[in-house]
């Protein structure tokens, strides 16, 4: 039976789309929101203290690990969960991984060789995404074929490794609906496949689209992972 587990999105950024500036970021806050997720059925919840929004701006790596690394060990301290740290710096990382994240999830596609050296050392499972435009397939097959052996070269194992297709990263509406549809093209991989479509702009940022793909990408035969921001909805429908 194939395995889908849901990633809730915890943001820690002001600058986030879905609730920046909404809410005060606490830690009575992340406590209270990290629990919710997981009684609506995440197993992991995903945080991240940069936005990278379209047209974001980027912040200084010691702010992110102000943002995140906190809460990280805030959540180890009081909630059964995994924890993915969303962030392609090495030292937000680095720091992330000592408080106890188990998971990097990396958007730049191993840009920087480290990120992988350090999920090496802490035996952390890795996600590899794909940020560009879709040329085609065969295309996006070769970039993960050398970004796998590039993380293995620096010590992970092939089962850390999770592959992001990059829904909203450098594609079109058109390239993200494509991969959704053709999702069955990455099995021969034989690894777990991130889908992160929940409220991106190809999605015009509704629930009823953002369900919409998590039912496309789960036909995957591969294990996958959703991230989502509405946990309790997702899983409501994939259970019918």
């Amino acid at each position: 039976m194939q395995k889908i587990a849901l990633m809730g999105i915890l943001n820690t950024s002001p600058e986030s789309f879905f609730d920046g500036g909404q809410v005060k970021i606490t830690p009575e806050y992340v406590l209270d929101k990290a629990q919710n997720l997981i009684t609506e059925g995440a197993e992991i919840i995903d945080i991240g203290g940069q936005s990278t929004r379209p047209g974001y701006t980027e912040i200084p790596a010691k702010e992110e690990i102000a943002r995140t690394v906190p809460f990280i060990k805030l959540i180890k301290q009081k909630i059964k969960a995994q924890i993915s740290i969303d962030s392609y710096k090495a030292p937000v990382i680095k720091t992330a991984l000592e408080a106890g994240a188990d998971i990097v999830n990396d958007i730049s596609g191993l840009r920087d060789e480290n990120i992988a050296k350090l999920a090496a050392d802490y035996n952390a499972k890795l996600v590899i995404m794909h940020n560009g435009a879709v040329n085609n397939l065969d295309s996006m097959a070769a970039f993960f074929k050398t970004k796998i052996k590039q993380a293995e070269s620096c010590g992970i194992k092939e089962e850390n490794l999770i592959l992001d297709i990059g829904l909203g990263f450098g594609k079109d509406v058109e390239e993200n609906w494509f991969l959704l549809e053709n999702i069955n093209y990455f099995d021969n991989f034989n690894l777990p496949i991130l889908v992160g479509a929940s409220r991106k702009r190809f999605t015009d940022k509704t629930l009823e689209n953002s369900i919409k793909a998590a039912k496309l990408a789960a036909k995957t035969n591969l294990p996958l992972i959703l991230r989502v921001h509405e946990v309790k909805e997702t899983k409501e429908t994939l259970n019918l």
